[in-house]
């Protein structure tokens, strides 16, 4: 690695590999650090589940390469780093939608948003994050990096590269179940629905193994890792189903996102277990 150089990037692909791996464990601490600092207990931040958030090695890498030459001009390396930032974050932001068919974070509460991907107040402290990257940080990083052996070095990337690419795997699988379950929670609420008008109170088997599949669903996504992580996710599909899930796990339900689909039939579910237990008294 150490002897294959990336000319427009003046790096060679070792340094390239451990300044993304520096700068994205440090944008994991911080997301870390911001989320407990928030919710008082500590929370696996980040897209995949080791502690590294790629996007910040690949945003580090961009804007120190790209911004390089305006390191001497301070208003002007400033404003640069909000427009590549805030660029990158929005282009990141819907791609990740368009693959996994979920918003990931969300600045829609926030003054000066567009469809809730960037803001102004989180560009503008992207800014001065980027300069203080440039001028103070990464020349630090460089000198750390330079120092590495290149044959412990290789064996320490090498080892890294196998453990990303097995959390890629995991993660993509993680996603993909994420979103099966929703799906089910969403047929087996119409299921519910339809039955429950067929058949009035008169509870069968078959509802009852019905519900009692939606409320394990609905656990299953209540724990689930994306959902702590990313506290502003919201999937674009089944997307109701899922703001009412959400919704009773923060105790702040939304009558706007009622499931008359699922609730009446739940209603009469616990109203025929009222009953039974009634009649054994």
């Amino acid at each position: 690695m150490q002897n294959l150089y990336i000319a427009f990037l003046n790096n060679t692909v070792f340094e390239l590999f451990f300044y993304f791996l520096w700068w994205s464990v440090f944008g994991w601490f911080l997301e870390v650090v911001d989320r407990t600092l928030e919710t008082g207990g500590f929370e696996n931040r980040g897209f995949l589940n080791g502690p590294i958030c790629p996007i910040y090695g690949f945003g580090v890498i961009i804007i120190t390469h790209l911004l390089a030459p305006l390191k001497d001009n301070i208003v002007m390396l400033y404003i640069s780093s909000v427009i590549i930032c805030t660029t990158f974050e929005l282009l990141v932001g819907l791609m990740l939608e368009r693959m996994f068919h979920a918003k990931w974070w969300d600045y829609s509460d926030q003054k000066f948003n567009y469809k809730g991907f960037i803001c102004l107040r989180i560009s503008l402290l992207w800014g001065v994050g980027a300069v203080l990257c440039i001028c103070v940080a990464h020349p630090l990083v460089e000198k750390v990096v330079a120092k590495i052996p290149y044959t412990g070095g290789n064996i320490f990337a090498a080892t890294i590269l196998i453990v990303i690419v097995i959390d890629i795997i995991a993660t993509l699988s993680d996603i993909r179940e994420f979103n099966m379950r929703l799906k089910q929670i969403d047929y087996i609420a119409t299921l519910l629905h339809d039955k429950s008008i067929a058949l009035g109170e008169n509870i069968s088997d078959e509802v009852l193994s019905l519900n009692a599949k939606y409320e394990k669903l609905s656990d299953q996504i209540k724990s689930s890792r994306l959902v702590r992580a990313f506290p502003s996710l919201k999937p674009s599909r089944y997307t109701k189903t899922f703001r009412i899930i959400k919704g009773k796990l923060s105790n702040k339900f939304d009558l706007h996102d009622y499931d008359e689909k699922y609730e009446n039939t739940k209603l009469i579910i616990d109203s025929s277990d009222q009953t039974d237990k009634t009649l054994i008294k």
